[in-house]
């Protein structure tokens, strides 16, 4: 597999940070920006009293509606309603206008699933860009630029809201940007998110550079994993698994990393009861690339947006992966060569992220879950 960035390279890094992580960063920011601002203005509010600071925001309620409760295919209101969670009584709205009275209809605006999605990924890309502060690989002077930008895009549609197509496209290019099919940075770190030492070796050399690893691991959070149980310290150092903070521990088939829900399907990115609790810059942009692959599944959403056919990452990155599936499902953990031979066997298809490894609590044992 030849390998064109410069894995090694502290600016490579500060390249990947600006020009694929804070576009995210700022289209995440943005949308959700957009969305607590008519939040805050709208919801529980008459359409009547909104309309009169800003006559503009009748256009996300009825915008392309029609009486007595219609909304026509592509138009505005749909759009927002699907993705912000904005609605009003299209059959009270136009009974009140055909009599001549003020729309003291009331307006809400609900989370939406595109919104929880967008949500989860912002709180990802915070700790990532915390994290690149720290280490100055960005300057603080960046993040208020894109926080000023982002209100400033805020405002812009609120006054056209027949933008928030342009500002949804972009947000989901860049998002596409960053998943592991289309961008070698986040493959790298992909590939690293359960990595034997010998992979290391054979894929990523440089990274054995004392300095570099040490750079990768201040940077991403690359940390041991599983250490073999065994005598022979060459083996046992070719078979040391590394990892970041991301799909750790599980029990059984429903819990993973704390959360009750279906592993399989969580590590194709459905979104967990709560907030994600990593903090390595490896293990956030890991899941942030699950996460958009879950985004990238709800097709009749992004169709509202999109022109032409709506890509589907995961699909992607299944057709790019030579990987076989796993044959196991439940390993010891390996305290023996007959347990590492056994894993061995497994590690191809963990390494494209066809299978995922987890330690199970206790530790006693080894999960191979298959992604697909």
């Amino acid at each position: 597999m030849a390998v064109s960035i410069r894995y090694w390279d502290r600016e490579s890094w500060v390249g990947y940070l600006r020009n694929d992580v804070l576009p995210l960063f700022e289209s995440t920011l943005t949308v959700l920006g957009l969305w607590r601002e008519l939040r805050e203005v709208a919801h529980g509010r008459p359409l009547s009293d909104v309309t009169k600071g800003m006559p503009s925001l009748e256009l996300i309620f009825v915008g392309g509606t029609s009486p007595p409760d219609r909304y026509e295919e592509g138009s505005l209101a749909l759009i927002y309603k699907h993705l912000l969670g904005t609605s009003i009584k299209l059959r009270e709205y136009y009974f009140l206008k055909q009599h001549g009275k003020e729309p003291k209809t009331p307006c809400a605006v609900e989370r939406t699933t595109v919104v929880d999605y967008l949500d989860h990924v912002h709180t990802l890309l915070e700790c990532v860009v915390a994290r690149a502060l720290e280490l100055r690989l960005l300057v603080q002077d960046e993040i208020q630029k894109i926080q000023e930008s982002s209100v400033e895009a805020v405002r812009e549609t609120l006054a056209r809201p027949e933008r928030i197509s342009e500002i949804f496209v972009e947000l989901l290019n860049r998002a596409l940007g960053i998943t592991v099919a289309r961008n070698e940075f986040t493959r790298f770190i992909w590939h690293l998110r359960k990595i034997p030492k010998k992979y290391i070796a054979e894929l990523y050399p440089e990274l054995l550079k004392p300095e570099v690893f040490e750079f990768v691991q201040r940077f991403l959070g690359l940390r041991e994993y599983i250490t073999p149980q065994v005598e022979d310290p060459e083996i046992r150092d070719l078979y040391t698994i590394y990892s970041f903070d991301h799909a750790m521990e599980a029990l059984g088939y429903g819990r993973i990393d704390g959360f009750d829900i279906r592993v399989e399907a969580y590590l194709t990115g459905a979104l967990p009861p709560s907030h994600e609790p990593y903090k390595t810059v490896g293990g956030c942009l890991c899941r942030v690339n699950e996460l958009i692959w879950g985004l990238f599944r709800f097709r009749d959403y992004l169709r509202l947006i999109a022109t032409g056919e709506v890509p589907d990452p995961l699909e992607e990155w299944k057709k790019m992966v030579k990987s076989g599936p796993p044959t196991l499902w439940r390993l010891n953990y390996p305290s023996s060569y007959e347990d590492l031979s056994i894993l061995d066997e497994q590690l191809p298809a963990v390494l494209t992220g066809r299978a995922e490894l987890v330690i199970e609590v206790g530790g006693r044992a080894l999960y191979v879950f298959r992604r697909w």
